[in-house]
């Protein structure tokens, strides 16, 4: 029989009210906790080394889940009824799992020679940065650099759209980034912004197969910023056939991580 700290059965219990309220990203910023619900949501977290802070679950979860969700390495487990996880949920189908973590630290770290970087201005869409993260992992972008504006990478949306890769992924959240692109060129990398202009070069006549480099993806409906765009080395385009004006920000950021990948990966 799985032991937890008792079952919660009223929607105005404390601990499940401050549970519910890290959907507001002022309290994940005051307090350095985040919320996510899913067994593989909690399962990437705790392999990846994520801080969990307390789990509630259903009584139909932790019969299915127990024994992976109740260890003294995980927190504390509490058992909530069916109308008290309604309560806390996010998720239209939930799976009766509702995890509170410590965001984790980032640091600051040396890039490699051929180091590969994505930088994102003003993504609105917590989908949209959740997939460029998770696409990111996937095609070996060692770094992604979300710009002030964007969607919190924290928020219940965006970390179910990273699918646990933001748990993996060295993901920095910036102020303004257009200093951080100062920075990067510094180091060497070259930085391009992801637009239509007639000066941008088409992506596939650009070397991606060695050397420090960085591509930014600006925001769904005004694209990338001017202040951004002024400290990058250049600009590209995506050579595509005639009609379409633009594709979406998240699948652009895709195109260009598999471009540059398979790039390197054949070299």
């Amino acid at each position: 029989m799985i032991k937890t700290n008792g079952i919660i059965t009223s929607r105005k219990n404390p601990t499940v009210l401050y549970a519910s309220l890290l959907c507001d990203k002022k309290l994940r910023d005051k307090t350095g906790l985040f919320a996510f619900e899913g067994i593989k949501l909690f399962e990437d977290a705790v392999s990846s080394g994520i801080v969990i802070e307390k789990v509630f679950a259903t009584s139909k979860a932790i019969s299915k889940w127990g024994e992976t969700l109740l260890s003294p390495a995980y927190g504390e487990l509490f058992e909530v009824s069916d109308e008290v996880y309604a309560k806390m949920s996010f998720e239209n189908a939930p799976q009766g799992v509702f995890t509170v973590a410590k965001k984790p630290e980032k640091l600051v770290r040396e890039y490699k020679k051929d180091a590969f970087v994505m930088l994102l201005d003003s993504l609105a869409d917590p989908g949209n940065i959740g997939t460029v993260i998770r696409s990111a992992e996937a095609f070996g972008v060692d770094s992604v650099y979300v710009g002030g504006n964007s969607a919190d990478i924290y928020g219940p949306k965006t970390v179910r759209a990273c699918m646990g890769s933001l748990f993996r992924m060295d993901v920095k959240v910036c102020d303004r980034l257009e200093n951080d692109i100062k920075s990067l060129r510094d180091d060497g990398f070259s930085i391009y912004a992801a637009m239509l202009d007639k000066n941008s070069e088409e992506l596939t006549k650009l070397d991606l197969s060695k050397g420090k480099i960085g591509f930014v993806i600006g925001n769904e409906g005004h694209g990338v910023s001017d202040s951004v765009r002024d400290v990058c080395s250049g600009s590209v385009i995506i050579p595509m056939r005639e009609g379409p004006q633009s594709l979406n920000a998240a699948v652009s950021a895709s195109v260009i991580e598999w471009e540059v990948f398979s790039k390197r990966y054949k070299a």
